[in-house]
């Protein structure tokens, strides 16, 4: 009798066993293929969050602290997440920084979030979805913000060629919704910056045309923002107070809309 019971019970357990590493292969074999970035590699992300930094001009400690917080947002690390701004699971951050030489610009970062921090699953999770690779995976996501940190404190450039950058990076990740269809991945465009554009076709330090303008009469600056979400985050310098007024804060708004984009969010730091 005993013995007919310790077979039942280990029967029992060799089912269950069977079962979990059925449910295991399962599971590890339906999992999405990710490329070095953590990236799908069968598939475009699912949305792309693109950051452009400007570093022209050293950022203080203020504006570093500002940046991490935003970092925070972006990739949830820090437990903080602001609502449209987090890189959810499958999703892109490509950041770049502020360019010199518009024919070599290319991302200092591109990574996607591989599937949620392994520290908030629960034990099932844990047993099906191999919470070792995952938390690897995890933790290159989340230190591949750290070289943002070592340009913030480059050395100040001539030019900031805000405007022209948008035109060139812009293209690369936002297809246009009037000559696509409007199932196109979005696209949340941030920028961290002074927004005193500086360069031999417009400059803020001086007079410079209204957004409508712009629009009008420089088309080469133009950038099809159709379908693109916006966020605008403008570094208050104290040595340019005098061109940091309220209407080039609100130049960026209308120039923005002008373009066809929509401000979600805009502050000044």
């Amino acid at each position: 009798m005993t013995d007919m019971a310790g077979r039942t019970t280990r029967s029992s357990f060799a089912t269950l066993a069977l079962a979990f590493s059925a449910a295991l292969a399962s599971a590890m074999c339906g999992a999405p293929r990710i490329d070095d970035d953590l990236c799908p590699a069968d598939q475009p992300p699912s949305r792309t969050t693109v950051l452009l930094l400007d570093t022209s001009d050293p950022l203080t400690p203020k504006l570093r602290e500002e940046l991490q917080r935003l970092l925070g947002e972006l990739t949830g690390y820090t437990g903080r997440a602001k609502d449209g701004f987090l890189v959810a699971p499958g999703e892109a951050l490509i950041v770049y920084e502020l360019p010199q030489d518009l024919s070599a610009v290319t991302p200092v970062i591109r990574v996607c979030n591989p599937g949620g921090d392994p520290d908030d699953w629960n034990v099932r999770d844990g047993l099906t979805k191999g919470q070792q690779i995952a938390i690897r995976r995890w933790k290159r996501f989340v230190a591949a913000v750290e070289p943002l940190f070592d340009g913030a404190i480059a050395p100040p450039k001539p030019q900031s060629p805000i405007i022209e950058t948008l035109g060139v990076i812009v293209p690369r990740h936002a297809t246009s919704q009037r000559n696509s269809d409007a199932d196109a991945p979005p696209v949340h465009l941030i920028l961290y910056s002074d927004l005193l554009q500086h360069s031999d076709h417009l400059s803020h330090y001086g007079s410079y045309p209204s957004p409508a303008d712009v629009k009008k009469n420089l088309r080469h600056l133009q950038t099809d923002l159709s379908g693109v979400e916006v966020s605008l985050y403008r570094l208050e310098r104290i040595n340019d107070m005098h061109w940091q007024t309220a209407d080039h804060y609100y130049w960026w708004t209308r120039l923005i809309q002008e373009f066809g984009g929509k401000v979600i969010h805009q502050e000044s730091i």
